[in-house]
């Protein structure tokens, strides 16, 4: 026998090749696609009833029969903020609104569009920004001579306001191209902020037993939910005013993460409770830093 024989892996005969019909190949490409509608499906049914479910069995090992939690979480999170984008993107202009640095934060502001109060009670207009935000090039020294302008002295911080605020109003020519980048730089944060979660859940369940890549698992799946449950949300609202459901949202996402650590770690309802407002009380306050830091980063790349 020579290096160029072979065995057909189909009839077993050598130097022969078989031909499959074309049953065949689509009888492999719908079981393929079954498989993963099977998988997706019960990925879903165990990550909802009961919440964490699918946590607790894929760090059991048992994985073969869900979607990998890392390539759930990729999938949802690109949609997440794909519709993030064009929802906020298309928002009417009227529904600008205000933005107060400094000041009487009591104080209110009827006029439609984006409104900059700065700290020495100097006001940058929504007029002022949407003229800034149709020049081809917005420099320093042009938000600079704005600021003088208005009895306001220039500063690196009031610059980087200036040129977020010109990004945001509702009447900016460069709005939607800023709301790209804002989300697009969010999610690549929030992408780093995962391992952080990840490692909050450690130090709050140090006696569970679990290592720490299991805790990862856990924040992937979670994250994925919390994508699912506010994109719903947003969706609903493209066709009525639900704006109760905001709050209603955040606080089933809460009650969804405490009986998914109760379902995962056994721990008592007491306790997981705790252990979820430590945890969203120190994540919460990454996310406004790192929401804060993409806006800075959008606002700069212009």
């Amino acid at each position: 026998m020579t290096a160029e024989d072979y065995f057909c892996g189909t009839c077993g005969q050598e130097n022969h090749t078989h031909k499959l019909p074309v049953r065949h190949f689509v009888v492999e490409l719908l079981s393929g696609l079954f498989n993963f509608d099977t998988k997706l499906l019960r990925t879903l049914r165990d990550l909802f009833w009961p919440p964490g479910l699918v946590i607790r069995e894929f760090n059991a090992n048992k994985r073969a029969r869900y979607v990998h939690p890392l390539r759930l979480y990729l999938f949802t999170s690109v949609l997440f903020f794909l519709f993030l984008a064009w929802t906020t993107a298309n928002l009417e202009n009227d529904e600008g609104p205000v933005l107060v640095v400094s000041g009487d934060l009591t104080e209110t502001n009827d006029d439609p569009g984006l409104t900059v109060e700065l700290e020495n009670g100097s006001t940058v207009t929504d007029s002022m920004l949407t003229e800034l935000s149709a020049r081809p090039q917005v420099t320093d020294a042009m938000i600079d001579s704005m600021l003088v302008g208005i009895g306001s002295e220039p500063s690196v911080i009031t610059r980087i306001v200036v040129r977020m605020a010109m990004n945001a109003s509702g009447n900016s020519v460069r709005k939607e191209a800023f709301i790209a980048r804002l989300f697009a730089a969010f999610s690549k944060l929030l992408f780093l902020l995962l391992p952080i979660f990840a490692l909050l859940l450690y130090l709050l369940h140090r006696r569970s037993g679990y290592y720490y890549t299991e805790h990862l698992v856990f924040a992937l799946y979670f994250h994925t939910v919390a994508f699912l449950f506010i994109g719903i949300r947003m969706l609903i609202g493209q066709f009525m005013d639900i704006g109760i459901l905001s709050p209603a949202v955040i606080i089933f996402v809460a009650f969804y993460l405490v009986w998914a650590v109760r379902t995962v770690y056994g721990k008592p309802w007491s306790r997981s409770i705790l252990n979820i407002f430590v945890l969203l009380f120190l994540y919460g306050i990454l996310i406004v830093l790192g929401f804060g830091a993409a806006a800075v980063m959008g606002a700069l790349q212009d």
